[in-house]
């Protein structure tokens, strides 16, 4: 079972009311989760509100870029097609080469759903451990919300993982967010990625992002860790 429902609304009552739902229907029977729902502490989250076995549920996040052509009206370059992105209800990029990240939480989850994933051969799943999955996407999150590498490296720095994080912190700089940035602006064209930034996280999803910001510095300040430019990205996507 596939759950794709976005942070925000997955931390609802009615998005908890839900996982309980489906924690009833699954709970002591051969059904596995995968939830796709990306925030700190996403896993623990469903397994908490689910009730469902630790050998049930892992996590994944999506890695392809996905918007309403119909509404969102955001520039593409050529040789795409504007007019006919227009008229898409859905329209996206997947040209990255993994369109899914699936955690190692359970390598049975992991294993069984990659090949069914990648036996289309239409696209690519691949496997992270949980601390790689966070140390390479969380800190992003800093950036595509409002170019702030700072506040990324303060998010590498929160100490959730111990040794790793600190080797990973200690090797990248602002340099390294910007080349990730400049990397992802030319892979995903004909896609205007700023302008998708813009959209997305400048509104569609405002308001987990707040949420997303909120929780690094809680950790920040339970672990006396620098959360400066952090509690500056906050106050800058409040106004």
């Amino acid at each position: 079972m596939l759950i794709t429902i976005d942070a925000k609304s997955v931390q609802s009552e009615e998005g908890e009311e839900l996982v309980k739902i489906i924690g009833q229907a699954a709970r002591d029977k051969t059904t596995k989760v995968i939830i796709d729902s990306v925030f700190l502490g996403a896993r623990d989250r469903i397994l908490e509100k689910s009730s469902l076995a630790d050998n049930q549920v892992t996590s994944a996040g999506l890695g392809i870029i996905a918007y309403p052509g119909k509404t969102a009206n955001l520039r593409v370059y050529p040789p795409a097609d504007s007019d006919l992105v227009k008229k898409a209800d859905m329209a996206y990029m997947d040209s990255i080469g993994n369109s899914f990240i699936l955690e190692d939480y359970i390598p049975s989850i992991s294993s069984s759903f990659s090949k069914l994933y990648n036996a289309y051969g239409v696209s690519n799943c691949i496997i992270w451990s949980s601390t790689q999955y966070a140390l390479n996407i969380f800190p992003l999150f800093a950036v595509f919300i409002g170019l702030e590498p700072l506040a990324a490296k303060e998010v590498q720095m929160l100490d959730i993982y111990g040794e790793a994080e600190t080797q990973t912190a200690q090797a990248t700089s602002k340099s390294t967010f910007i080349q990730i940035f400049t990397y992802l602006e030319e892979k995903l064209r004909p896609l205007d990625f700023q302008a998708f930034n813009q959209f997305h996280h400048g509104g569609k999803v405002i308001k987990q992002d707040r949420m997303r910001i909120k929780r690094y510095i809680s950790q920040g300040v339970a672990k006396g860790k620098p959360i400066s430019a952090l509690k500056t990205l906050l106050q800058n996507i409040n106004h």
